[in-house]
């Protein structure tokens, strides 16, 4: 199955799996030791070969709070979650939870359509509609937004400048999503280079068990997890489409 439908079938899910787990009375706990300014970037790598950037689509989901837990026991390494408006607004405390341990929040559209595919005024609000939520939940509007499917074009790149944010493509794609070993997660995750942004979704148990082992072998080579920040030269995600983001230091 290609990527994208593989992609529409498992944000439906998380979404109903999401709305599910809020409906528990207690089932969103808080993140112990996770408060403002407690996140950082130590993944015990001297950072002597730079920067790469971890980045994680399709949140909050019921994972979220794992996979906050296993950044943090890796060294309190810090990451941009790309959110979907629909889940952020079935799940308050989960964005709020990313943003109080030191996380970016991006925009990654409201229900994760092809938004080239979307007549204008459909595509523009996806967009808007998720950087209300955001804003909203976290007192921060987003200033960095990703395409579902890396599906983008003029349009889409001006709609999300329009909003004050820099699209986001990726330079390493772990293809977690297709259900493949922890092993090979963390393979395709390394083979990203300084500067370079590494793709990875919320709500895989595969994506929860690489953390450990990518933020290990990003050490080993010198990298450490950083930010991400516009880039005055343009940065080839795959040949015929370029963005301007790269990794950088917190």
């Amino acid at each position: 199955m290609k990527k994208q439908g593989r992609s529409r079938i498992w944000f439906g899910a998380a979404l109903a799996t999401l709305m599910s787990f809020a409906a528990v009375p207690g089932a969103a706990q808080a993140d112990p030791g996770h408060g403002p300014g407690t996140a950082r970037t130590g993944s015990g790598s001297d950072c002597s070969a730079g920067y790469v950037a971890l980045t994680f689509d399709d949140g909050p989901t019921a994972s979220t709070t794992a996979y906050l837990k296993a950044l943090r026991d890796a060294g309190r390494v810090r990451a941009t979650w790309f959110v979907t408006g629909a889940l952020a607004a079935a799940s308050p405390e989960g964005t709020r939870r990313i943003a109080a341990a030191g996380h970016h929040i991006g925009n990654h559209s409201y229900t994760h359509p092809d938004l080239v595919s979307l007549d204008a005024a459909t595509a523009y609000a996806e967009l808007r509609d998720t950087s209300r939520v955001v804003r909203a939940q976290t007192g921060r509007a987003p200033t960095l937004f990703r395409p579902p499917f890396g599906s983008t074009d003029a349009r889409t790149r001006q709609d999300a400048a329009r909003l004050g944010m820099t699209e986001v493509i990726w330079t390493a794609d772990t293809v977690d999503w297709s259900g493949i070993p922890t092993e090979t997660v963390v393979s395709n995750a390394l083979t990203v280079r300084a500067g370079g942004i590494v793709l990875l979704h919320d709500g895989l148990q595969n994506t929860l068990a690489a953390i450990p082992g990518i933020v290990e072998g990003l050490a080993e080579r010198g990298l450490c997890p950083g930010r991400i920040v516009r880039s005055a030269e343009p940065v080839e995600a795959w040949p015929g489409l370029a963005f301007h983001a790269k990794a950088a230091r917190w």
